[in-house]
């Protein structure tokens, strides 16, 4: 009886121990999958779930300890380059060699961030060591896991992006890019008109152009597009490399370039440099020399992803970010700041108090509401019916934040505060994952751009990117810009053919990955000495 008694409870601690190992694994590997895919927290969970009935039922297959101690050597090696390429992923945002060349090349706060550069490898790398050490305890308990462990180092092989991207790099390499940027830069020159206009220039979040297809979306962008039907909209506009970000969004779109990376600075990381393209001349900078007052005004903390510095180093005499304004909204606020509404009351009030003087000013603003992954509803909405019968959170948000623009707008026409200005309304950037990926993945993506209050009215079809917008907004001000060319954009007023139609997205990006010397130029750089 006791054999038995200890027999059982051993056979229950046997269990144990591997379903312990077999949820280690099975989280292990739904964290890794999430991050790379950026999977909201319910797919998340389906890929545990499965990833963990799978692992039971491979237990369950010829079960019990093996005679001797599997052999997963290979299965490392092949786990260990996937790991490399998710530590690209985490660190880079693509496997990228020349991201860490670029800082034996150049002194660019490489001591500041080796720190922080090591510390997140540290953590990219950690579920990748609790799942060979998972899998290895795993593979002693069952027959079936270690017959499969045979096969699985192919499979880690062939599915790691990491060969095929350094294949395609390689393949790219060897191809010198059909255009050299640096080439088809130019610096602004420009001349003011005689009488200056004022500038509200609103960044809606993530709220690309796809979403006017009621097709598909239903009527989630009909308050943009009452709006639209009284100014002159844009279609056709692309996204290029290194301008798919909030961040980068606005420099594209204000000085006429991509945000070009610095090595591992890229992304949300230019917080690491004090200045953003230093040496670009952008639209804050030819405003405030010529005599306006530029506010930017932002629901997000300003210190995230480098935008004060970018906002500091480009002509703005007044930054209000969530640190500035959390004060008039005790207890309202989202996980990245202020919610939509709020923002657009701050707005409010300094366009009529900017409106107030005599010199002229430019209030450039950037919502919240249309996040990844699921978008922030504004209180306000919450009773909106409108807003409330969207199909999903993100598409609520969405139809929440244009109904407020909309409201923004018409409060300031009510008050006379658009007298003598240009409105720009654009979003920012494609969105990223989220509840309505599946939808806008299926159609050709383009970013919204459309202009209230300037001389001009329709549609424009015009194969184009956030870069062109640039020349455009300079135009619609009634700036003399020579050819119609500033930066690397060409107005979209112009018969001037844009880089994209020239060259296309594909040879672009590829530029844009070797755009040295215009990176260098704007930037700044200096190339240490070998």
């Amino acid at each position: 009886m006791k054999k038995m008694i200890e027999s059982s409870r051993k056979g229950s601690a046997s269990i144990f121990v591997g379903i312990f190992w077999a949820v280690v694994f099975s989280w292990a590997l739904a964290m890794t999958v999430a991050a790379t895919l950026r999977l909201s927290e319910t797919l998340h969970s389906v890929v545990f779930c499965v990833t963990l009935v799978t692992v039971y039922a491979l237990m369950k297959t010829a079960p019990g300890a093996v005679p001797s101690e599997p052999q997963i050597r290979w299965t490392v090696l092949a786990a260990s380059l996937m790991a490399i390429w998710f530590m690209f992923i985490r660190l880079f945002g693509s496997v990228d060699i020349d991201a860490i060349a670029f800082h034996l090349r150049y002194d660019v706060g490489s001591n500041e961030i080796v720190g922080d550069v090591l510390w997140d490898a540290m953590v990219a790398l950690l579920p990748f060591a609790l799942m060979c050490v998972s899998w290895w305890r795993l593979s002693m308990r069952s027959g079936g896991l270690r017959i499969f462990n045979r096969i699985l180092p192919v499979f880690l092989l062939v599915c790691n992006p990491l060969l095929w991207t350094a294949a395609g790099r390689a393949l790219a390499s060897s191809v010198p890019p059909v255009v050299d940027l640096n080439d088809h830069y130019h610096p602004p020159s420009v001349t003011p008109p005689p009488e200056r206009r004022n500038l509200i220039h609103v960044f809606v979040e993530s709220a690309e152009g796809t979403l006017w297809q009621a097709n598909v979306f239903g009527d989630v962008a009909d308050p943009l597009k009452r709006l639209a039907a009284n100014g002159w909209r844009s279609t056709g506009m692309m996204q290029l490399g290194s301008t798919g970000w909030t961040l980068a969004g606005h420099v594209a779109s204000t000085c006429g370039v991509p945000l070009f990376s610095l090595g591992v600075i890229h992304t949300n990381g230019y917080d690491n440099v004090d200045e953003i393209l230093p040496h670009a001349n952008c639209l804050g900078d030819i405003l405030a020399n010529n005599g306006y007052f530029n506010v930017f005004l932002k629901g997000a903390s300003l210190d995230f992803a480098g935008t004060r510095g970018f906002a500091e180093a480009h002509g703005y005499n007044r930054l209000l970010g969530y640190e500035e304004l959390q004060e008039r909204f005790p207890g309202r606020k989202n996980t990245w700041g202020l919610h939509d509404e709020d923002l657009f009351t701050i707005a409010h009030e300094q366009v009529k108090s900017l409106s107030a003087s005599e010199r002229p000013f430019s209030l450039t603003m950037t919502t919240i509401g249309g996040h990844a992954p699921e978008g922030y509803v504004s209180p306000s909405c919450k009773t909106e019916a409108f807003v409330q019968k969207q199909v999903n959170n993100t598409l609520k948000a969405f139809a929440c934040t244009n109904v407020l623009l909309e409201r923004f707008i018409q409060a300031l026409h009510r008050d006379g505060l658009l007298n003598d200005t240009v409105l720009i309304i654009q979003s920012d950037h494609l969105a990223m994952r989220n509840d309505a990926s599946h939808l806008l993945e299926a159609l050709p993506r383009e970013n919204m751009f459309f202009v209230l209050g300037a001389e001009v009215h329709g549609v424009t079809n015009k194969a184009a990117s956030t870069i062109d917008i640039f020349p455009t907004i300079l135009q619609l001000m009634g700036y003399n810009v020579p050819d119609a060319k500033v930066g690397l954009g060409r107005s979209l007023l112009s018969p001037q053919p844009t880089l994209v139609e020239q060259y296309g997205v594909g040879d672009l990006d590829h530029a844009i990955g070797e755009a040295d010397d215009l990176r260098d130029r704007l930037w700044g750089l200096v190339r240490q000495a070998s």
